[in-house]
């Protein structure tokens, strides 16, 4: 049977070879819509890549689901991806970014995933039990990071949450904090971390006698900062008010460092601030420098190669959950109370 040549898939697609050859690689700036097309168009005519394994025991091609519409997650998954390319390469392994969207529909990433050979598949955030499932069923193992919905059920790395907060909220206590304000945003595709957090939060409280009104608890819809800055002003308007703000991470709590200067609140001398990170760069000199609970996403990408690598070898077999711990970065956003 004649090979079929990327050109073909080129020409179907109506594109030129070195878009193609891009969208099969998951490199350069293509946009989803000429990917998908691409993918479909080699998934239609049969296409594989020199070198792609005709059983799933020859990985050769490993993908990379992440979601591609939350850009200030970029900060945050691209050493991830660094040391899993790194990992991968080390071992002849082909790494394949397959960005994808909240939401997606399990039949076309399954087929994306089809499309490109994977014989392996590590998914950043993004999660789908019945897509996983169908998915291992073909012989692709599935690696999840940083995502504790499915870690019953698939071998996971991920962030211990419910630490990071407890640590948190516990560094504010220790600083003589007693009136707390918890701010989240809606995360309906993580709905563990949203749950993990707060529960982390309240068991510190809880375990040194400090109360804790529903009141006290901020949700908005994602970055709508006019409703943060009203439930902001409304909490800061009853008494007694709030001396610490725990802010689900780091981005939001640049929105809430923001909204506290237009009320004329000062950080730290009158409010005091922290968050899990480190989704923001630090780097960068217009970046507020925010006292965070440090997720190290080097070390994430890391440990997600080596776990897919002893699979690999068959030397896991039952479902592996690995945590990592966060790590308290002091930024000056935490003082004690005036």
């Amino acid at each position: 049977m004649t090979r079929v040549r990327l050109a073909e898939v080129a020409a179907r697609a109506g594109v030129s070879l070195a878009t193609a050859s891009l969208a099969m690689t998951g490199k350069g700036r293509i946009s989803a819509e000429v990917r998908e097309q691409v993918l479909a168009a080699a998934q239609a005519l049969g296409y594989r890549r020199r070198g792609l394994p005709v059983s799933p025991e020859r990985v050769r091609n490993v993908g990379i689901l992440h979601h591609q519409d939350k850009n200030f997650e970029w900060n945050f998954i691209r050493p991830i991806l660094f040391n899993l390319e790194a990992m991968l390469l080390e071992h002849n392994l082909l790494p394949i970014l397959l960005p994808v969207s909240v939401g997606a529909d399990a039949e076309r990433v399954f087929q994306r995933v089809l499309a490109a050979g994977a014989g392996a598949l590590f998914s950043i955030h993004f999660h789908d039990e019945a897509l996983f499932e169908r998915l291992e069923k073909r012989g692709i193992r599935v690696v999840i990071v940083n995502n504790t919905n499915l870690q019953s059920r698939f071998h996971s790395v991920c962030v211990d949450d419910f630490q990071g907060a407890y640590e948190g909220c516990l560094h504010l206590l220790k600083l003589g904090h007693r009136h707390l304000l918890y701010a989240e945003y809606e995360r309906p595709e993580l709905p563990a971390v949203v749950a993990d957090r707060f529960i982390g939060f309240r068991k510190a409280l809880e375990e040194h006698g400090v109360p804790f009104a529903p009141a006290g608890r901020i949700t908005i819809r994602p970055m709508n900062r006019r409703e943060l800055a009203s439930r902001l002003k409304a909490a800061f308007s009853r008494q007694p008010r709030p001396t610490a703000i725990f802010a689900h991470d780091d981005y939001l709590a640049s929105y809430v460092y923001a909204s506290l200067g237009e009320l004329g609140l000062r950080v730290p001398e009158e409010v005091s601030l922290i968050a899990p990170g480190d989704v923001l760069d630090y780097a960068e000199p217009c970046t507020p420098p925010i006292t965070t609970m440090r997720i190290n996403t080097a070390s994430l990408g890391i440990l997600a190669g080596r776990l897919l690598l002893d699979l690999l070898k068959g030397e896991i077999h039952d479902v592996h959950v690995l945590k990592l711990k966060q790590q308290l970065v002091r930024r000056g956003t935490c003082a004690r109370p005036a």
